[in-house]
């Protein structure tokens, strides 16, 4: 009697036990967020909760017993059956739709597309199918707004580039040929030019050399990143090489670069992080504390799909006001003689990180130096 009744309880608790697990499951159904559907290996609909009758526009009462196929395009059913029968053959949970276009039809006959998630449940009625589906058409209509604007983006960056091609080289003829009169004056008629005169010429050539300078930089910032490839960049060598073309300027100003951390291998667009690089190291020797060595640190860290470089140095600093429009075209802090640069070094800086899917801004006190931290997405080729 004793092992009869001890039997009898385990019964019970096993069967109270799968009416909990059971009940929890309904619930959870029911209280999804998702369209679910429940169906048999047959495609037969066993169960549809609220969301899934609202994404359909059939009421669970119009569907129960029926085949899924009536939630399916004529023209997709043939390779659902054939998706159906190989899911049971091995059932596991696989996604479909997100890399080929699936459709489902709505109770008034309109189609529109979807993502699937398809797990397998057992229950006491055989081997059963757990279907969650996604109602994709915002995704798709974004997607095709998305399309149609970047095309729209590269004509008019197009037409841009050209624009700016014609406008820098008319404006490049009349400077040399400014530049070229004095050049003349200068060699024609030595003996009428006073000391004075002669002044005034170099302060026209100097004018001439930098407004030249400025129009190729404005070529140069309209033309960067086109025609860019996506390549396996190795950092540390990138950085590197960066250190020496400007070996010259650190030699003379004696600064100290350190590479504080390894720099990772990634997916970039090598010539414009390498000017990325250049720009940044550059400033932070050009804007160091007068009479104190340059010392810059550069390190990497990655976290949420980013790769997250610095670049810190210990020179002048910048004002809390200025630290966002520091990354505009022109936009110059120092606007002395001490300092060359017609503010368009930063401006390239932050459409490089922005070319990368990143950004760039920069921390920083006056006197106590800056940080200069930009992002690189984990790009794939």
């Amino acid at each position: 009697m004793l092992l009869v009744w001890q039997t009898c309880t385990l019964l019970n608790k096993l069967h109270l036990n799968k009416k909990v697990a059971v009940e929890n499951f309904r619930l959870g159904v029911e209280s999804s967020p998702h369209a679910l559907i429940i169906s048999d290996a047959n495609s037969n609909i066993v169960h549809i909760n609220p969301h899934a009758e609202k994404l359909y526009g059939y009421s669970r009462k119009d569907l129960a017993g029926n085949n899924l196929e009536v939630l399916i395009p004529e023209k997709l059913r043939q390779s659902y059956r054939s998706m159906n029968e190989n899911f049971f053959k091995s059932p596991k949970v696989i996604s479909l739709g997100i890399d080929e276009e699936l459709f489902a039809k709505h109770k008034d006959g309109t189609e529109f597309p979807i993502e699937l998630v398809l797990t397998p449940v057992k229950t006491s009625k055989g081997n059963m199918v757990l279907t969650s589906i996604t109602d994709i058409t915002q995704r798709k209509t974004n997607e095709s707004i998305i399309k149609t604007q970047l095309i729209e983006l590269k004509v008019k960056n197009r037409e841009l580039e050209h624009f700016n091609y014609i406008a820098s080289h008319d404006l490049q003829e009349p400077l040399r040929t400014v530049s070229n009169y004095i050049m003349l004056l200068e060699e024609d008629y030595p003996e009428l030019i006073s000391a004075d005169v002669k002044a005034h010429l170099q302060a026209m050539g100097a004018a001439t050399g930098r407004m030249s300078h400025l129009v190729r930089s404005l070529l140069d910032f309209g033309k960067l990143g086109n025609n860019r490839t996506l390549t396996l960049t190795d950092c540390t060598l990138l950085v590197n090489n960066v250190i020496a073309d400007l070996n010259s300027l650190i030699t003379s100003s004696n600064a100290l670069i350190t590479i504080t951390t390894e720099l990772p291998p990634l997916y970039a667009y090598d010539t414009e992080l390498r000017q990325l690089f250049q720009n940044l190291i550059n400033n932070a020797i050009k804007f160091g504390e007068k009479g104190q060595q340059p010392q810059i640190q550069i390190s990497c860290t990655k976290h949420n799909g980013f790769f997250m470089f610095e670049v810190t140095d210990n020179g002048i600093g910048i004002d809390a006001e200025y630290r966002e429009g520091i990354f505009n075209i022109f936009e110059r802090l120092n606007k002395n003689d001490n300092f060359e640069g017609y503010g368009i070094g930063l401006a390239n800086c932050k459409k490089v990180a922005d070319m990368h899917g990143g950004k760039i801004w920069v921390e920083s006190e006056p006197g106590n130096g800056s940080t200069f931290k930009f992002t690189i997405a984990a790009l794939k080729p």
